[in-house]
């Protein structure tokens, strides 16, 4: 059983305790990190999600994260992330931008980092990837268009294309 702390919309921790799969009271948030990870030659890692995910099955998300765990901080909470869905330990994350997401119970915290090491290290995660690619920067367009990506983290992607800036709107 996984469990969070329950945030405001301010990301004041409420004291209250929240636990995956149960109801979330109005109000109430859980914070949720995601990681845009980019190679030293500029490209991007996607991961294809397996076909048994609830949501965006066999979709490429262009970010690794999850949940941040009760009593963890953000950034051990992306370190974490990072290692189980790629394998990769990394230390530094810029963080790009907040977003509440209301009729989700979530407000996310976005980082970028980049990784400097041997593009062929990804260790995909049983029963959450099936397999991942760097995408050159020149080719995220035409990427988009072959292959099913998830919209919001595709939003982030085409901003920076646009203004070359890592924010979230």
């Amino acid at each position: 059983m996984e469990f969070w702390d329950a945030y405001d919309e301010t990301v004041t921790k409420t004291g209250q305790i929240l636990t995956r799969g149960q109801i979330i009271p109005n109000g109430l948030f859980h914070l949720v990190v995601e990681c845009i990870i980019q190679s030293s030659n500029g490209s991007i890692l996607f991961m294809k999600r397996d076909s048994t995910k609830p949501t965006y099955p066999s979709y490429y998300e262009a970010s690794a994260g999850g949940s941040v765990l009760q009593g963890e901080n953000p950034l051990d909470a992306i370190r974490r992330e990072v290692l189980e869905e790629t394998g990769l330990v990394l230390e530094f994350f810029d963080f790009i931008g907040k977003k509440i997401e209301p009729n989700h119970f979530s407000i996310y915290y976005n980082y970028r980092t980049i990784y400097q090491g041997e593009l062929d290290a990804i260790t995909l995660q049983v029963g959450e990837t099936t397999a991942y690619k760097w995408v050159p920067l020149e080719e995220l367009e035409s990427f988009f268009k072959k292959n099913l990506v998830i919209p919001k983290q595709k939003e982030v992607l085409e901003h920076f294309i646009k203004t070359g800036k890592w924010t979230i709107k």
